[in-house]
C-alpha cells in the first residue's frame, strides 16, 4: 500500500467538525493543520519504510538466484565423489609403481654390491698371492 493512500486527511472537514463541537475557528484550524502534519510525517516514514521493504525484496531476489539448490549441492557432492574416488585410484597405481621401481633399485644395489664384493675379494685374493707368493720365495 502506497503512502498516498494514507494522504486522505480533509483538514477542512476536521477543522468544520471542530468548530461545530465549538471550538474557535482558529483553534480548530490549528488542530486541524498540526493533524495534517503529523499525517504527512507519517506518510514520508511509511514511504521510506515502504522504498526500504522493496529494497529488501529485490536483494533477497537477486540473493536466491545465486544460492544454491539442494541439487546443485548433490551434483557437487557426487563430482567431489568422483574426483576423490579418481585421485585415490590414481594414487594407489603410484604407489604401487613406486614399490616396483623401488624393489627394482633394491635388486640392482645387491648386484652391484655383490659385484663390488666379489672384485673386493678379487683384489684381496690377488693381494694374498702376491704376500703368500713373497713369503714362500724367502
Amino acid at each position: 500500500m502506497s503512502a498516498a493512500a494514507f494522504n486522505s486527511f480533509d483538514t477542512l472537514q476536521f477543522a468544520k467538525k471542530l468548530k461545530a463541537a465549538k471550538d474557535s475557528e482558529e483553534q480548530a484550524e490549528v488542530v486541524a493543520e498540526v493533524f495534517r502534519e503529523s499525517f504527512d510525517e507519517r506518510d514520508k516514514v511509511l514511504a521510506a519504510v515502504e522504498a526500504k521493504v522493496k529494497e529488501l525484496a529485490a536483494d533477497a531476489k537477486n540473493n536466491a538466484e545465486k544460492m544454491a539448490t539442494k541439487e546443485d549441492v548433490v551434483r557437487l557432492e557426487g563430482r567431489i565423489t568422483n574426483l576423490e574416488e579418481r585421485l585415490n585410484g590414481k594414487l594407489t597405481n603410484l604407489e604401487t609403481g613406486l614399490r616396483k621401481d623401488m624393489e627394482a633399485l633394491g635388486n640392482k644395489l645387491i648386484i652391484r654390491l655383490t659385484l663390488a664384493m666379489l672384485g673386493v675379494l678379487g683384489v684381496v685374493g690377488t693381494i694374498l698371492g702376491f704376500v703368500l707368493r713373497a713369503a714362500l720365495m724367502k
